[in-house]
């Protein structure tokens, strides 16, 4: 077997596997070359990090079945440990979230995966529930894109692997309104979202929405959480903008698929709601 620990840096050699619609050579030890991958996460180089490295894993690998069921979940459980998922978690403004950011992704990869092939333990998924809702209330880096750097897109990601976890058939409805209320409270978040993340947000609230895996009672008090009485300060203006945007998003993901229609007409009547409160502000401050 060749030295995967020199390949995975080597992007002549990535970007050979890429051009090949990743296609792993058999002289390759796949365990091993994905845990080498995984430290490229940290790499401050996008195409090291972003173009080559997490598409192998996710494309290459995880996609294509080269890992066995036992690999599949020691996998899974490095991503979620102190070294990946939570990398000097509390950080910001640091590179360190490109670490705890793209874990998310290949978390996604591994669930969206076996949600089709059904190698995991319940009890792997579950820990991947947990861990992802500990993730996400204790990510302090929000940051999209980085100059020099690339993607970072922490919340993103994040929502991807939420919507592949509530997605797999080892979650209960439970586990599903566990994750919508967390979608609400990151949705609410007073750090500006502006790079798409309200859709990759508004994602998983509408697949949940649309396979009906939640009552219809539970969604109308979700529905209200959503919503962020906006004061004179920024930190609220900001949380009342994050929230109208993924409300948006939310309404018009409905609305194209002609689903929820009830569910998209209380949406509707919160954001008018919202928007006449600007309007009618009592200070009059237009800005």
């Amino acid at each position: 077997m060749r030295d995967v620990e020199a390949l995975a840096v080597n992007k002549q050699f990535l970007r050979s596997i890429a051009d090949n619609q990743y296609e792993i050579p058999d002289d390759i030890d796949c365990f091993a070359f994905a845990k080498a991958l995984l430290a490229n996460f940290s790499s401050p180089d996008e195409e090291l990090r972003d173009g080559l490295s997490s598409m192998i894993l996710a494309s290459g690998i995880i996609d294509k079945q080269k890992l066995t069921g036992e690999q599949l979940r020691n996998l899974l459980l490095i991503v979620l440990d102190k070294e990946h998922l939570f990398y000097r978690i509390g950080e910001a403004g640091t590179d360190s979230v490109f670490m705890r950011s793209f874990s998310n992704l290949i978390v996604a990869a591994i669930l969206y995966t076996d949600a089709r092939a059904s190698r995991l333990p319940a009890e792997a998924v579950r820990q991947a529930r947990d861990a992802l809702l500990r993730y996400a209330r204790e990510e302090q880096d929000w940051r999209g894109y980085i100059r020099g750097k690339g993607w970072a897109h922490a919340m993103a990601h994040l929502a991807d692997a939420l919507d592949e976890c509530a997605q797999h058939p080892a979650m209960s409805r439970a586990d599903r309104e566990e994750i919508m209320r967390m979608v609400s409270t990151l949705a609410r978040l007073p750090e500006p979202l502006y790079h798409e993340e309200d859709v990759r947000l508004a994602t998983v609230a509408y697949h949940i929405i649309g396979c009906k895996q939640v009552e219809d009672e539970f969604l109308s008090v979700w529905l209200q959480s959503c919503f962020v009485r906006r004061d004179a300060d920024v930190r609220s203006w900001t949380q009342a903008t994050n929230a109208k945007n993924f409300m948006r998003s939310l309404y018009f993901l409905l609305l194209w698929d002609d689903i929820a229609r009830t569910l998209a007409d209380q949406i509707a009547d919160i954001l008018k709601r919202q928007d006449r409160i600007y309007i009618e502000d009592e200070t009059g401050d237009q800005r």
